[in-house]
């Protein structure tokens, strides 16, 4: 009796973590701000590439999404994750869209190499992504 009455006890300390709120790993739980997003970034073209990073038995692979842009007039690439929504591999279509400076990286010769940016796409998605390249 006594064994019966400690499980149960058991189990009702238990219940209210199984029926409570679960949140996935970059899941939104709430939709962002369009006012918090105060840069325009133009994107032009989108592409998914193969990358692979790291030396030996430590080599991981992926795929990737990069984009062309224009950013504060100047034409820059950004690179991220291509799994934007649902695990698939996502192209984002060319636009304008608003985005927020994450990470502000001030390098010695004064470029945007390695700054972070979120951009909110047109379903309320974010996309965070990372500046990798600048062209003229």
């Amino acid at each position: 009796m006594r064994r019966f009455s400690a499980i149960l006890l058991l189990l009702l300390c238990c219940s209210p973590f199984v029926y409570g709120q679960k949140t996935r790993f970059g899941q939104v739980t709430e939709k962002p701000s369009q006012s918090d997003y105060t840069i325009k970034v133009h994107l032009s073209a989108t592409q998914i590439r193969h990358y692979c990073k790291g030396f030996g038995d430590g080599v991981s692979c992926g795929e990737g999404l990069y984009a062309e842009t224009i950013l504060n007039g100047k034409k820059i690439e950004l690179s991220g994750s291509s799994r934007i929504a649902k695990n698939n591999h996502t192209l984002i279509v060319p636009g304008d869209y608003p985005a927020r400076l994450t990470k502000d990286i001030h390098n010695a010769d004064s470029t945007t190499i390695s700054q972070e940016y979120d951009l909110l796409l047109s379903d309320g998605t974010v996309w965070h992504c990372v500046t990798t390249g600048i062209s003229e």
